[in-house]
C-alpha cells in the first residue's frame, strides 16, 4: 500500500537504546489499528551513537573513583549530550553537524519509501531531541545557516525547490509533538527568542510537560512567537504508579512522556486524521 503519510521518533538525551522507540510504536500502532498504520512510513532517528563513544571512555576512567554511579552516568551521558551538541556547532564534521545529517538521511529515505513524494509529517521528540529538531528546522528555513548541514551547498545532485529538497526542509511537516522539552535550556541567555515559522499551512506544535520533571518545560512564556505558535499541555507523565512517582522527581522520570495516554491519544488522533 502507497505511504501516505510520516512519523519520525526523535530520542533524548543519556544512553538511549536503538530500540527507544518501541513502546511508543506499538502502542501507536494498535491504537491506529493496522488498515491505518499500514499507509504509515515510520522511522526512529537515533543519533546517541555519533557521541556515546568518548562518553563511555570517559565514565571507564572515572567510574572507579566516584559514587552515586547511575546518577552520575545519567548526567554525564545527558549533559555531554547537549554541550557537545552545541560547542563549535559551526565546526566541519562537528556532533551538530553529523545529527543533522542523520536527519537529512532519515528524510530522505522516508521520502524514497513514500514513491518520491513529499507527504505529510508528524514529529515526536523527547528531550534534548526537542532542541535537535527544531534546530534543524530553523536552519533549514534560513537562507543560510550559520552551521549545521544547511550552511553551504549539500552538492549531492538534489534540487533548490524540488519536492525533495522541501521535504528534506520539513516544509510538509504537520505536527510537531514535544515532550520533556528542555529548549529553554538553550535559550534562556538570550535577550531576543524566536520560534521556528510555521513549516507548513495547518502546522500544530503540541509541548507536553509535567510540572515536576525539571528536565521539561513549558515553552509559550518564552517569547511571543512561541505563545502564537505552541500549544503547552501539562500532564502527569507516565500516569498511575509512574506518574506518582515523578511527583517526586528524579532524573529517570523524565522519560515516562511516551508511556502517557495523553501523549498517545493525542498522537494516534493526529494520524487517523492525516494519513
Amino acid at each position: 500500500m502507497p505511504k501516505t503519510l510520516a512519523l519520525l521518533t526523535i530520542h533524548g538525551m543519556g544512553d538511549t537504546p536503538k530500540d527507544y522507540y518501541v513502546g511508543l510504536h506499538d502502542s501507536i500502532r494498535e491504537a491506529v489499528g493496522e488498515a491505518t498504520w499500514s499507509k504509515l512510513a515510520f522511522k526512529s532517528l537515533y543519533y546517541q551513537d555519533i557521541l556515546q563513544g568518548s562518553q563511555a571512555e570517559i565514565f571507564d576512567r572515572v567510574q572507579d573513583q566516584i559514587g552515586w554511579m547511575k546518577l552520575r552516568k545519567f548526567l554525564l551521558y545527558g549533559f555531554s549530550d547537549a554541550a557537545s551538541l552545541e560547542y563549535k556547532k559551526d565546526a566541519p564534521r562537528s556532533p551538530y553537524f553529523e545529527t543533522q545529517k542523520e536527519i537529512l538521511r532519515t528524510m530522505d529515505a522516508v521520502f524514497e519509501e513514500a514513491g518520491h513524494t513529499a507527504v505529510p509529517v508528524i514529529i515526536i521528540a523527547q528531550s534534548l531531541g526537542c532542541q535537535v529538531i527544531s534546530s534543524y528546522i530553523w536552519d533549514a528555513q534560513q537562507p543560510k545557516a550559520a552551521a549545521g548541514i544547511w550552511s553551504a551547498p549539500l552538492g549531492d545532485g538534489v534540487a533548490d525547490g524540488s519536492p525533495q529538497d522541501q521535504f528534506r526542509r520539513m516544509r510538509t511537516v504537520q505536527r510537531l509533538y514535544t515532550t520533556g522539552c528542555n529548549i529553554p535550556i538553550f535559550v534562556a541567555g538570550h535577550k531576543s527568542i524566536r520560534a521556528i515559522s510555521p513549516p507548513s499551512q495547518g502546522f500544530k506544535w503540541h509541548n507536553f510537560f509535567d510540572e515536576d520533571d525539571v528536565l521539561g518545560w513549558p515553552l509559550r512564556p518564552l517569547s511571543p512567537s512561541y505563545k502564537e505558535l505552541v500549544e503547552d499541555i501539562a500532564i502527569n507523565a507516565g500516569g498511575g504508579l509512574a506518574g506518582t512517582l515523578a511527583k517526586s522527581w528524579n532524573p529517570f522520570s523524565h522519560g515516562q512522556y511516551w508511556t502517557d495516554s495523553d501523549v498517545t491519544k493525542h498522537l494516534a488522533l493526529a494520524i487517523k486524521q492525516l494519513a
